[in-house]
């Protein structure tokens, strides 16, 4: 079906093909690199019907073509037009897009040379977009203030925590959904509002080695994809929403391994912006608003395994067992102890 809706596409935007690549399928899209007649390589990208997938589309587009126009590796369009095919009340959208070579890396793969990389290479995207105006861009502090909120209703649902309790061993402090509610419309009064990805993590960045005459294989960054989760808001959103999957994803480095790589050596060192540091003044201590939303980021991802996946199957995901460890010493949630009842 689909590559019938490709063949179609191309003919609404001129393309002449000798035939497509396997798709390559994200959250939001599927992505067909295809061969012109000419032996150059393009992508078509079908997205997924939801609401405001226009804008959503528009918004991508606004943001990865000026970076592509900046220096930045971005995925670029090749035409403005978004396609939409239409069968009665059924639409599909699409777009044409420069093809990026590379590829991700597996999870269990992270080098220091890669979390330095990814470092850099957001640093440099949030020099580039400080200049774009964020007009027409969703608030990303607004957006995680529904999520949370949808999050506290999932909590409250009979039989969640029960459910929580005797198949996982586990429980939720409604407490820390409330804080996170604060801290996000807190959040919304930051001086520092800008463009940001939202979405940089491993399943978006393409890698591969480049020969130069100073070094026989450098890797580089040779791609960033799916901007679709674009927002603006605090830079620190965007490198929390990274550092937290880093967190889950690098098994074989130390917490402060994977800081040091990425915000230091990466982001702040080789990178053209500055690191922010925002700290948090609560009547009885201080915190970093980082680690704040690093703590907001994994308890979404939590929530995440919990709604879409059994609990009986959780045991046994290891980005799960992962996320629930760093919550634990994060004291975002807790383990319930076994209890012998003496009566």
């Amino acid at each position: 079906m689909n590559e019938q809706l490709i063949v179609r596409i191309a003919e609404k935007y001129g393309i002449k093909f000798e035939h497509f690549l396997p798709v390559e399928k994200g959250y939001r899209n599927e992505s067909y690199p295809i061969v012109t007649t000419s032996g150059e390589m393009v992508n078509i990208i079908l997205y997924k019907r939801e609401p405001s997938i226009i804008r959503i589309i528009r918004n991508a587009n606004r943001a990865s073509d000026y970076l592509a126009q900046h220096g930045i590796p971005a995925r670029q369009t090749l035409d403005p037009r978004i396609v939409c095919l239409s069968f009665g009340s059924w639409h599909k959208y699409a777009g044409v897009y420069n093809y990026l070579s590379g590829e991700t890396i597996p999870w269990e793969a992270y080098t220091m040379q890669h979390i330095k990389l990814l470092g850099a290479m957001l640093s440099n995207i949030h020099t580039k977009l400080k200049d774009l105006p964020i007009s027409g861009f969703p608030s990303v502090a607004e957006q995680y203030l529904q999520l949370i909120i949808s999050m506290k209703k999932y909590f409250l649902q009979p039989g969640v925590v029960p459910a929580l309790k005797d198949k996982l061993g586990l429980k939720i402090d409604q407490q820390n959904l409330d804080n996170f509610l604060l801290l996000l419309n807190a959040c919304q009064r930051l001086k520092l509002q800008q463009v940001l990805h939202m979405d940089f993590v491993r399943s978006n960045v393409l890698f591969e080695p480049r020969h130069t005459s100073k070094s026989p294989e450098k890797l580089v960054i040779s791609g960033v994809l799916d901007f679709e989760k674009t927002a603006c808001g605090h830079p620190l959103f965007d490198i929390a929403r990274s550092l937290a999957f880093l967190l889950v994803d690098c098994k074989y480095k130390t917490d402060q391994q994977i800081r040091k790589y990425f915000l230091y050596s990466g982001y702040q060192k080789r990178g053209n912006n500055h690191l922010p540091r925002v700290i948090l003044i609560g009547k009885n201590r201080s915190s970093d608003l980082l680690e704040k939303l690093v703590d907001i980021f994994l308890t979404y991802d939590f929530y995440k395994f919990l709604k879409h996946n059994p609990y009986e199957s959780l045991n046994s995901n290891e980005h799960y067992q992962r996320t629930r460890e760093l919550l634990l010493s994060r004291k975002m949630i807790y383990r319930i102890d076994d209890t012998i009842n003496l009566n």
